[in-house]
């Protein structure tokens, strides 16, 4: 190990790691340990951001009451380091200061009412890097699903379980000590996806237009006249989908539930999923919780015909769960009626199809493609995300030939959900 990460990583220094340690071990005096050395080196492929680079740090330390060193490890976010245009990004749309200050502020109080884990803990917040606990030591008995793999129901029942405890607590944490989420953390919570300020929205709305212009299953005059005049103003105005809702209760909602933000528990013996873990916090709102519950059952699910066949059952158990929840925290079962979540998710339904149509693109890009590109020609990956995607389709397309059809069902869905049918 280097006595020095500074040279490669200039977001970490020798005083940073000291600190992480402290918080690490839970110590009051910075005396009591020594920092040795410490190394950053990147995460594996497998493991990468769209918002930030990954990291893994290393830190050999002496405990003052002991003679012998240890190494501990930790998972890093930083801000894009070498490249430029992710760099500026990041730091333009505010991604790592909201995340630190959710961590900081928000999360410590879900935690009190959850008494459970559902997230890494945290040991250096600041709006450049953020020091997590690293759920991929295999210590942690913790792994991400590959893309390959298939969520059986006991996964659905385990995450919707983790939806649950988050939004029920945070309705605990208001209602047991008078505060408003929105009024007082609406600095941090704010919009960073569905908002016609983000580049990358409306890069991804043009992209979803396009793509229903030329879907080959809508070329009739009625389908083509509402994707030509009506569908862009429906697009630009979503965001009212995902703001505190004046009619509907709100609740503390993660927002970004895919494969690569899930880290499941399996039982060493039996393989059988035991529990689960919740990463990435930089698109978390405060707004009714059918949105939360619709993103990851639409995320999730590889066969749509499945998927609208389960959901329902899906969400009967969400709702057992969440006023098993509220009884645990000896509150009314009903603050959330039946009636009004089933408005909720027939509300929340066309922001969940949209960023599908938007983000489906993105998450089926051949592996390593994205990684590639932004080592070899970082302004054009900055062209694709935030100006101009129609190239990258046909780019991609021309690559895997797979490609066209799983970008082309979203738009189909976006598109049922307006009445109009597939030709």
């Amino acid at each position: 190990m280097e006595t020095s990460g500074e040279d490669k990583f200039e977001n970490l220094s020798k005083k940073d790691c000291l600190t992480i340690v402290k918080n690490y071990l839970k110590l009051t005096d910075e005396n009591e340990v020594h920092v040795l050395a410490y190394e950053v080196s990147r995460a594996s492929s497998d493991c990468v951001g769209f918002m930030g680079e990954y990291y893994k740090l290393k830190v050999e330390i002496q405990e003052k009451t002991s003679n012998n060193a240890q190494t501990l490890k930790f998972f890093v976010k930083s801000v894009p380091v070498a490249n430029a245009y992710h760099r500026a990004e990041c730091e333009r749309k505010g991604f790592f200061v909201k995340e630190s200050q959710v961590y900081e502020q928000i999360l410590p109080n879900i935690h009190r009412y959850a008494k459970a884990d559902l997230y890494p803990k945290s040991y250096l917040l600041r709006s450049n890097v953020i020091v997590l606990e690293d759920f991929s030591l295999a210590e942690k008995n913790l792994k991400q699903m590959k893309e390959d793999e298939k969520h059986t129901t006991k996964h659905y029942h385990l995450f919707l379980q983790l939806l649950a405890k988050l939004h029920a607590s945070s309705l605990a944490w208001e209602l047991e000590e008078s505060i408003d989420i929105d009024k007082q953390f609406h600095h941090i919570l704010f919009e960073l996806q569905i908002t016609n300020t983000n580049e990358w929205y409306t890069t991804g709305k043009e992209g979803l237009l396009y793509l229903a212009q030329g879907h080959p299953k809508f070329q009739y005059p009625e389908a083509q006249e509402f994707i030509n005049n009506k569908l862009d103003d429906i697009l630009n105005n979503l965001d009212e989908f995902v703001d505190p809702s004046k009619t509907l209760h709100n609740v503390l909602c993660h927002r970004d539930s895919w494969n690569s933000n899930i880290f499941w528990e399996y039982n060493q013996e039996s393989q059988e999923p035991i529990g689960c873990r919740i990463v990435d916090f930089q698109l978390t709102r405060y707004c009714p919780p059918a949105i939360d519950v619709l993103n990851f059952l639409y995320n999730t699910y590889h066969d749509p015909v499945l998927r609208d066949k389960e959901i329902p059952e899906h969400l009967k158990y969400y709702r057992m769960i969440f006023r098993q929840e509220l009884k645990r925290l000896q509150l009314p079962e009903d603050i959330i009626p039946d009636k009004e979540f089933e408005e909720d998710c027939q509300r929340a339904l066309l922001p969940v199809r949209v960023l599908r149509a938007i983000c489906v693109p993105l998450m089926k890009l051949p592996h390593g493609w994205a990684d590639m590109m932004r080592a070899t020609d970082a302004k054009t990956f900055d062209m694709y995300m935030n100006s101009d995607r129609r190239e990258m389709f046909e780019r991609v397309s021309s690559l895997d030939s797979t490609y066209r059809a799983k970008i082309l069902y979203p738009i189909q869905e976006v598109m049922e959900y307006f009445g109009f049918k597939a030709k």
